[in-house]
């Protein structure tokens, strides 16, 4: 009898070890195919601060309180910003930044996408669809007007052009506005 038991947990030790195994690569795939999914998109604001830092353009940083500074960017850290301002140098925490406006374009936006009538149709994701994705796709494509709600209760109403994990890059009167999403509470059409 002692033998049949040991010979038993013996097989059930063998069979969880390969199920959860076997569970722990599909969700490390998952988890790699989740990444690879997310690094595609290029990102927009390490590209449009340092073009500003790069031409020294007077730039005006709203806060999520709801002041705003208007000065040349120095420094560009990972969590914060410099910028001088008035002759002094004042550091912005960077999740503390609603947006980021130069007088004028920094970046070129990405060539136009190919008309939704010559895409075939594409193929319904594996998993749960991303729907911001969706969205901001689509008003890129038909060059809609959006609405954007921001925390602090501002509204802004632009064009997108570009955006990628963190930020929405807007075009409004031949201005551009990088936006963090962080900031961001509602998008209308």
């Amino acid at each position: 009898m002692s033998t049949l038991k040991n010979r038993w947990w013996s097989d059930c030790r063998q069979w969880s070890e390969k199920y959860f195994l076997q569970m722990n690569l599909n969700s490390d795939m998952i988890f790699l195919m989740e990444v690879l999914k997310e690094e595609s998109r290029p990102t927009i604001e390490p590209q449009f601060l340092s073009q500003a830092q790069t031409t020294g353009v007077k730039v005006r940083i709203g806060l999520m309180n709801k002041t705003e500074h208007e000065g040349i960017i120095r420094d560009i850290g990972r969590y914060e910003l410099n910028i001088e301002e008035d002759n002094r140098t004042i550091t912005l925490l960077k999740q503390e930044i609603s947006f980021v406006t130069a007088p004028h374009a920094l970046l070129a936006p990405p060539p136009a996408a190919a008309a939704p009538q010559e895409l075939p149709a594409p193929e319904p994701p594996a998993g749960r669809p991303n729907i911001q994705q969706e969205f901001l796709d689509k008003a890129m494509a038909e060059n809609q007007v959006l609405t954007l709600f921001l925390i602090n209760g501002l509204r802004i109403k632009a064009n997108i052009e570009a955006y990628d994990n963190f930020t929405v890059l807007l075009n409004e009167g031949g201005r551009q506005h990088l936006y963090y999403k962080h900031a961001i509470t509602t998008i209308n059409r």
